[in-house]
């Protein structure tokens, strides 16, 4: 059977680069991992825990103890959990390549101008136009409309989890101050914690979203 490094290269060969993953992908989201051996002394079962705080566990098990290695036991387990890596990505690649309609677009632009401008009323003047905001601005707000078109009864509440849930995935934390650079965002708390002025931007946007799209 092919290695996964041996598909990765056939595949580079033959141009196959349409959005799609590679181990490297699979790879990056791994942050830790420990190994249990049951008290049979006849299996092992590895945890990975991803970026995200999720975690995947695989098992090898042998029928004799006296086949028990342990060495080759963790190998057999984290390649048994890796592997649910591949189906949980693949997923939420797939999520992030629903189609962006017009509509999609028209929408998260009013949703990032009003957002702005609100912003400015409290004394943001950090956000800028929809024309010339960064792409992971543009697509976090495309995604906010993706999840309230795709569950309409959402409130203000479900539409800060879904920017929180996004931002955690690609690798933003908390930080007393917004900075893109170091993936940092004051925000990045839950929902109840928020400052009522910022529980207010879920509630436009979510507000714009139901007389735009539905």
């Amino acid at each position: 059977m092919n290695s996964e490094k041996q598909i990765e290269e056939e595949l580079q060969e033959k141009n196959l680069n349409a959005p799609r993953l590679s181990p490297a992908d699979i790879d990056r989201v791994i942050v830790g991992e420990s190994y249990t051996i049951l008290p049979s002394g006849k299996a092992i079962i590895c945890e990975l825990m991803l970026k995200n705080g999720f975690s995947v566990r695989g098992e090898s098990a042998c029928v004799s103890r006296k086949n028990f290695n342990e060495e080759i036991g963790r190998k057999i387990a984290r390649e048994n959990a890796r592997n649910k890596i591949w189906e949980l990505e693949g997923y939420l690649l797939q999520q992030n390549l629903l189609p962006v309609t017009l509509d999609t677009l028209a929408i998260a632009k009013v949703c990032h101008e009003i957002n702005r401008v609100y912003c400015q009323s409290i004394g943001d003047y950090s956000q800028p136009k929809w024309e010339d905001a960064p792409h992971w601005q543009r697509d976090s707000a495309v995604s906010g409309v993706h999840f309230h078109l795709s569950n309409p009864d959402a409130g203000p509440s479900g539409s800060h989890e879904n920017w929180l849930e996004d931002k955690e995935a690609d690798g933003w934390k908390y930080g007393p101050l917004k900075n893109p650079e170091r993936k940092e965002h004051p925000c990045m708390i839950p929902y109840a914690q928020l400052p009522v002025e910022q529980q207010m931007k879920d509630a436009l946007f979510v507000t714009v979203v139901k007389a735009m799209g539905y």
